[in-house]
């Protein structure tokens, strides 16, 4: 089944980074055509009118060398004053004017100007200014901002042409990212509905990918099947079992000995339930209790007493003052619990386990040989693929373990039992060799 409200209702990643990437760019182009515009404005004003303005003063002293009543400039761009006496005009009056350019508050405007004297004459050439920016912006800003017009209205024009050659490919993917195989029915292809508007390269794509779903779906359907027909012939022996149990307690009593034996085949039918849900990643199909840790750790202590009573090893258990029941899936909580115990147990090589159980975690510690943490470390998450290789006996059973911490959400780390011991001074065990499970609930 598609989730249609992604594949219709919203673009393609991909498609979206292209658009970010095509509007960022006309952006960044728009931004460096006005600076490179501002920053050409500034050059004329600065630099060029400059030399224009000192060129046009001394044409202007040429002409009167040839001519003494030579007239001033005068054009659209460019006029001028000039005076004779000492002083000079009362328009000028609070003006400083010295020779060269400067720009000066004139004619209601601050202006280019060059101011020069000669021979008892007094000139004042003065640049209309505000013509140079209209030129500026008309002849270069219009111009290159009609060229990107339709240099980008071509591209966006191309890109909607090319959009069917390319638009199957991405919902292909999109099809393909959305598939919800939990639910897929095997007969309903969710490519068939994708027209590849004769792109060639995505039909092929389109017919290799409706194969290649019709070959899982059918692998899944079977796998489906396959689980079920074990859970049924598991679930057969032990429900034959259990009633077998029951009968004997009834010919011959509550007998210890048949207890526990009913306990085993209860966690067995649990154990099974379980691990198919994990196969079929239905776990949400599980149901929770409200339970006390405690009890299950008492539960699983009592039921490996056996074991290691045959190892010689003592199991000390210390639960808090104060418990508050918590929502459990009591198969795979005693599942994570038993794989830690019976490693300890098994592969230790000490003479005793200590279970501290704290509000949030739990601690379980040996005395034995440890394990080698990769590269020498003191605390290795269980999620280190390393460590299932490296530590011999340990590697199976924590891999389960780790899968099962991953559906109920917890975290499991190991320690060196010295390095625990010396960052947790509170924790009252002896310093020793040895390997600390500390496991993080949730």
């Amino acid at each position: 089944m598609l989730k249609s409200k992604l594949s219709r209702g919203h673009a393609h990643p991909l498609t979206e980074m292209f658009n970010r990437y095509y509007w960022l760019q006309i952006a960044l182009i728009a931004l460096s055509i006005v600076i490179g515009i501002s920053c050409s404005a500034w050059v004329i004003k600065s630099s060029l009118l400059k030399t224009a303005l000192e060129q046009e003063m001394a044409h202007y002293w040429q002409r009167v060398q040839h001519n003494p009543q030579a007239d001033l400039p005068d054009t659209k761009n460019l006029y001028g004053y000039r005076w004779r006496s000492a002083t000079p005009p009362s328009r000028f009056e609070n003006l400083s004017l010295q020779s060269g350019t400067h720009r000066v508050f004139i004619d209601g405007k601050e202006r280019m100007t060059v101011y020069g004297e000669r021979n008892g004459q007094h000139v004042l050439l003065v640049f209309g200014e505000s013509n140079v920016n209209k030129l500026v912006w008309l002849f270069g800003l219009a111009p290159l901002m009609l060229s990107l017009f339709i240099l980008y209205s071509f591209l966006w024009w191309s890109n909607r042409r090319a959009k069917r050659y390319f638009s199957p490919i991405t919902r292909l993917a999109n099809a393909l990212e959305n598939i919800d195989w939990s639910h897929q029915d095997k007969q309903d292809s969710p490519f068939q509905d994708i027209s590849s508007n004769g792109n060639m390269e995505a039909e092929y794509l389109k017919q290799a990918l409706e194969k290649y779903h019709q070959v899982l779906s059918s692998f899944i359907h079977r796998e489906r099947e396959f689980s079920g027909d074990v859970s049924h012939e598991l679930r057969t022996p032990l429900t034959i079992l259990k009633g077998s149990v029951q009968l004997c307690q009834v010919r011959y009593g509550q007998d210890k000995v048949l207890t526990r034996l009913n306990n085993t085949i209860e966690d067995m039918q649990l154990l099974v339930d379980t691990l198919l849900a994990i196969a079929r990643n239905t776990t949400n199909t599980l149901s929770t209790e409200q339970r006390l840790l405690s009890h299950i750790i008492d539960e699983l202590v009592s039921d490996l007493e056996v074991v290691s009573q045959a190892k010689g090893m003592m199991i000390d258990v210390q639960h808090p003052a104060q418990e508050q029941p918590r929502a459990l899936y009591p198969s795979m909580t005693k599942m994570v619990l038993s794989n830690i115990l019976r490693n300890a147990l098994n592969y230790s090589q000490g003479s005793e386990i200590h279970i501290i159980q704290q509000s949030n975690s739990l601690v379980i510690a040996d005395n034995g040989v440890g394990i080698t943490l990769p590269n020498e470390l003191k605390v290795q998450d269980l999620s280190h693929a390393q460590l299932a290789v490296n530590a011999k006996g340990h590697g199976i059973g924590l891999q389960l373990v780790q899968k099962l911490c991953k559906q109920l959400g917890w975290r499991v780390e190991l320690f060196d039992r010295q390095y625990y011991l010396s960052t947790h001074p509170t924790l009252a065990l002896k310093n020793s060799s040895g390997l600390i499970v500390v496991v993080y609930l949730n």
